[in-house]
């Protein structure tokens, strides 16, 4: 899987892009994102970890089942 500018195969690279911004994991097919500790955080098929104002900017949208950290 190749990924995007702003997408991380792993958490600590994206944590070390955006310090101060939250951490999300980006199902990129449904360009839905979810917050650390939830079920799908970091475990759909096919996906990326990225800052969530650049997701945002992406056009992705966070989950509705889930509250922000």
């Amino acid at each position: 899987m190749s990924l995007e500018a702003g997408q991380f195969a792993d958490e600590a690279s994206a944590k070390a892009r955006c310090p101060s911004d939250t951490v999300v994991w980006v199902n990129l097919p449904s360009k839905i994102y979810h917050f650390a500790g939830t079920k799908s955080y970091g475990t759909t098929k096919r996906g990326a970890y990225m800052c969530e104002k650049e997701a945002i900017v992406a056009e992705d949208r966070a989950s509705k089942t889930e509250k922000h950290p």
